[in-house]
């Protein structure tokens, strides 16, 4: 990863999740696209989606299951998705970015293709669409810092609110929860979902991951051992047991998303007999 913004774009590019893996069907998704609450799909496509995408899938079945119509969701999509692309976002991101490239004297390759998205229209509004608050408070806070985040909706006002493990509470924020009514989604337990449907159904690197950790999701996931014990620096942590009869992508997706390994660690692989591996990994 050369730098945060080249990691989100290509983020952003791997799009693996289908709404049907989360159980919405086909005939929800193109009634959803008709109501301009999935702005970012295409009508008439079945378009595959990146992570926060698929986060944002989640909770708006979890907002229609808690009453919100179509038209309350519309217009919080229409906050969430094209509002910031609206107001500069991401153009605002880009030139700062490349500001502060230049500023460094370091060359840079990624300069070259950042001014060339900045002087094109079409990719700026495309990348605008993608890059927002939301998507980067989905990265930032659970891809990166792994931090728990809770997704704050106000029926009342329309107002949204992301809170995460990062960010001190505003006092505009405060104000809102103590004035009015609202909703608290938890969104971990969605991310959770999200990433063990890509464990099991992709087989190439996944962006979020480090080397370690898609060394690890390899193995486990695709080498089909009977038993694994996972360690780090042997009693760091508690070990994670994987089981064949166990759901693995689950597990390892949990034990990912709430340790955070440097991305100075190392691998130390031991195959045991019957199909057995002892993963360590080693920070120190």
């Amino acid at each position: 990863m050369n730098n945060d913004l080249v990691f989100k774009l290509d983020l952003m590019d791997q799009r693996y999740t289908l709404p049907k893996y989360f159980g919405i069907s086909p005939r929800m998704v193109t009634y959803w696209k008709s109501k301009v609450v999935l702005p970012f799909f295409d009508t008439g496509k079945k378009g595959k989606m990146n992570v926060p995408q698929a986060l944002w899938v989640c909770l708006i079945q979890e907002l229609s299951t808690f009453g919100i119509n179509t038209t309350k969701l519309a217009e919080l999509a229409k906050m969430v998705w094209d509002e910031p692309r609206e107001k500069g976002y991401f153009k605002s991101k880009l030139e700062k970015h490349i500001a502060f490239l230049k500023k460094q004297n370091i060359v840079d390759s990624s300069i070259d293709a950042f001014e060339f998205i900045l002087n094109d229209s079409k990719l700026l509004s495309t990348h605008g669409m993608e890059i927002n608050p939301f998507s980067d408070a989905v990265i930032d806070s659970i891809l990166i810092d792994k931090k728990p985040m809770s997704f704050y909706y106000f029926p009342k006002t329309g107002e949204y609110h992301i809170r995460d493990g990062n960010k001190a509470i505003t006092e505009k924020f405060l104000e809102m929860i103590n004035d009015k009514a609202y909703m608290c989604i938890p969104l971990m337990p969605f991310i959770e979902q999200i990433v063990s449907v890509e464990f099991q159904r992709v087989k190439k690197d996944i962006a979020y991951l480090t080397q370690i950790e898609n060394q690890i999701r390899e193995i486990i996931m695709f080498k089909s051992p009977k038993y694994i014990e996972l360690l780090v620096d042997n009693d760091n942590i508690k070990p994670l047991i994987i089981r064949e009869d166990h759901k693995k992508a689950k597990q390892l997706a949990d034990f990912f998303l709430n340790n955070k390994l440097p991305k100075s660690a190392r691998l130390l692989i031991e195959p045991r007999a019957q199909g057995n591996y002892k993963l360590t990994i080693l920070t120190k």
